[in-house]
């Protein structure tokens, strides 16, 4: 192979790895509901995206339930009052190309644990996708996928 050539072959393989490595993220944005599995069809989450965080929110039994998720890898806290008691959750977000991927650690009053693994991502239809690993509140570690709907605000 002759020096330009060799020259061009590079560069195209730098171009290849860039458009690669620079894939934008999506945002998560919007309201969704559940439509897989069927036993959560019809819940609701709100998510509200911004560079820097990720907020989910959805309504329980009267109650609103939020989380905030800083998006650049570093530690965040959460607490959620229940009965008068702190539970406090610390998570770590991060992006693994188009896929973001939200650690966390839930310690109850009680001394309980729990550790769940979030991979949010977006489908080909539009539809998000959310694998939910979570161990510690059972006996043995589940995973779940639940994906959701985009809901179209009334008429």
């Amino acid at each position: 192979m002759r020096i330009p050539q060799l020259f061009v072959v590079i560069a195209a393989m730098l171009a290849a790895v860039t458009v690669t490595s620079a894939q934008e993220k999506p945002n998560f944005s919007g309201r969704w509901v559940v439509v897989s599995p069927a036993a959560d069809a019809g819940q609701e989450q709100t998510v509200t995206q911004t560079a820097a965080t990720l907020t989910t929110g959805h309504a329980s039994e009267g109650h609103g339930h939020r989380a905030v998720y800083k998006l650049d890898g570093t530690e965040n806290r959460n607490v959620l009052t229940s009965h008068d008691e702190d539970i406090v959750t610390l998570s770590k977000a991060s992006w693994s190309g188009t896929q973001l991927t939200i650690t966390s650690d839930t310690t109850y009053p009680d001394g309980r644990k729990w550790h769940t693994v979030q991979t949010w991502s977006l489908e080909s239809e539009g539809r998000l996708a959310v694998e939910f690993s979570e161990t510690g509140m059972n006996a043995a570690p589940t995973t779940t996928r639940r994906i959701y709907t985009r809901r179209q605000p009334p008429a």
